[in-house]
């Protein structure tokens, strides 16, 4: 979803993207700091409650995947302007942020989304969710 609205956006500039691969890239990035996050002592600080529990991982996940989407934007900033200081002083006039920020909130929707998943297969049992999304005869 965040690829789609990516490219729409960036066909009204006549601005191609490398699709497939940089979604790829981005999903593994982001997968890879949610499982890091997931280790941290921090990550498990409301673990009393489910709600607050999938609202701190959601805040969690979100502030590392913000991270890593400044990132993102910054990467090309380094290669046009030769060096990391100087993309870093153009990166708020360069980047369309109405944009960004659209992108992030698909990102966080998303993030929710999963922390919700994964607290109830917590809760439930990975084989008992199985068996309430594909019925009692599927096998785990």
């Amino acid at each position: 979803m965040i690829l789609i609205t990516k490219n729409v956006i960036l066909e009204d500039y006549h601005i191609t993207t490398t699709g497939a691969a940089v979604a790829t890239v981005g999903a593994l990035i982001v997968a890879k700091a949610i499982l890091m996050v997931e280790k941290l002592p921090i990550a498990r600080l409301f673990s009393g409650r489910m709600l607050s529990n999938i609202l701190w991982k959601t805040l969690l996940f979100s502030a590392v995947s913000l991270l890593f989407r400044f990132i993102e934007e910054l990467i090309p900033l380094i290669a046009k302007h030769n060096g990391f200081v100087t993309a870093a002083t153009h990166l708020f006039d360069e980047v369309s942020w109405p944009h960004f920020w659209v992108l992030q909130m698909w990102l966080y929707t998303s993030l929710l989304l999963y922390c919700l998943a994964s607290e109830f297969v917590d809760m439930f049992g990975a084989v008992k969710v199985k068996g309430m999304l594909l019925g009692p005869k599927a096998k785990a």
